[in-house]
């Protein structure tokens, strides 16, 4: 049990950085936050489970993994002899990655975790920041928290976790793992917790919540779509009925008011258009992308640290940043860098049973990095690698010990 209040105390930290930035600003509340999670999971990370692991089942992702760092490697060189400089915090987002990576190898092994209490706490810490961010979009919330975006009547507020970007990305998968929940196991909560998160994601006009939750369940009508219609034929016509409902009533309003329904409903409605609103900034991002690429980022990357957010604000002037995370490793990493890189995102599926069905929120949280700028969220990348501490399929490993 301390192991599971030890992971439910790193969730709290990954969903609230919002609050420490506000009472100690943003560069501290960054180190806390980070280093209170490593602080707190660097116990259960076992070399001997990491090693067992990688020699028996994990050859293959052992092998992205030595590819990914030494692309890595060979990127810094790169962009330092192009450049001169470099970004040293990229380089830590990727040592956070590798650091949860082995976290949940480790609980892979020897299930420290126990899965339901996590799964409960973790839907509680979701629905917490819902409310928080449904509060502050109706300006009832005593605390001003920093990250919104305004323009859109403050309906992207950023909750707890200090950014309206960050906050649908935690939310939306907790939202996307509560539907797996629901389809496997018919949790009515489940279910409802699901339609709440949902609810807030569009609230918050997140187009990259919406791909996360709408791809959960389209690649589980995928997999099986004969059983997917038989076993949720409510939960579709619902869902339709609910749906319609919504873009009727937004576009009945739409002359009156900028409310969460009719801009969340255009938003949605526009989310394919290449020209709508906020997808036309994200195609110009991808042209000049492809106007930094260069003949060496094949092998390697030649600007680490330089395209992504986390760099200097006069860095990001020179070079921009891409809205697309496949762009920004292919410019940071080289192509055959982030081909190492997913690779080693995607072993994270094999982590979780397929009885569970939780591999389904990560190949959705994946599939939406193809379009949106997420792979360095802290939030998003703690909750994307470690989604497999939830699958509460089987018992203690036979090689646990």
């Amino acid at each position: 049990m301390i192991a599971t209040i030890a992971y439910l105390l790193a969730v709290v930290l990954c969903a609230s950085r919002g609050v420490l930035e506000y009472l100690i600003g943003k560069d501290a509340a960054y180190l806390i936050q980070v280093g209170g999670i490593v602080g707190l999971l660097v116990w259960y990370i076992s070399p001997t489970a990491i090693a067992a692991y990688f020699r028996d089942e994990g050859r293959l992702s052992f092998g992205f993994l030595v590819g990914m760092l030494f692309s890595t490697g060979l990127s810094i060189v790169a962009t330092l002899a192009l450049t001169g400089e470099f970004g040293p915090s990229y380089l830590f987002v990727f040592i956070f990655t590798l650091f949860i990576y082995f976290y949940a190898i480790s609980n892979y092994q020897r299930r420290f975790v126990q899965p339901r209490v996590a799964y409960a706490g973790l839907v509680l810490i979701a629905l917490i920041e819902a409310g928080v961010a449904l509060a502050q979009q109706q300006n009832v919330f005593p605390i001003d928290l920093p990250g919104a975006t305004y323009g859109f009547d403050n309906l992207r507020a950023p909750s707890l976790t200090g950014s309206y970007l960050h906050y649908p990305l935690f939310v939306a998968i907790a939202a996307s793992l509560c539907g797996v929940d629901y389809l496997v196991r018919r949790n009515v909560l489940s279910g409802l917790a699901c339609a709440v998160l949902s609810f807030a994601i569009f609230s918050a006009l997140s187009r990259s919540g919406m791909l996360i939750i709408l791809g959960t369940f389209g690649l589980a009508f995928v997999q099986a779509p004969i059983q997917f219609i038989t076993r949720n034929a409510k939960l579709i016509v619902a869902t339709v009925f609910a749906t319609m409902a919504i873009m009727i009533f937004g576009v009945a309003v739409s002359s009156q008011n900028d409310s969460v329904v009719n801009v969340g409903t255009e938003r949605m409605m526009g989310a394919t258009d290449l020209q709508s609103d906020g997808n036309d900034g994200r195609t110009e991002a991808w042209e000049k992308a492809k106007s930094l690429v260069l003949p060496v980022n094949v092998i390697a990357g030649t600007y680490f640290g330089l395209v992504t957010n986390s760099a200097p604000e006069p860095v990001k002037q020179e070079f921009g940043v891409v809205e697309s995370s496949v762009l920004q490793q292919i410019l940071n990493i080289g192509l055959m860098g982030a081909i190492f890189y997913y690779g080693v995102l995607i072993s994270v599926t094999k982590l979780a049973s397929s009885a569970s069905r939780i591999s389904l929120c990560m190949w959705a949280a994946l599939f939406q990095t193809l379009f949106y700028q997420s792979i360095e969220v802290i939030p998003f990348v703690f909750i994307l690698m470690t989604l497999p501490v939830f699958d509460y399929v089987g018992g203690p490993r036979p090689d646990s010990t």
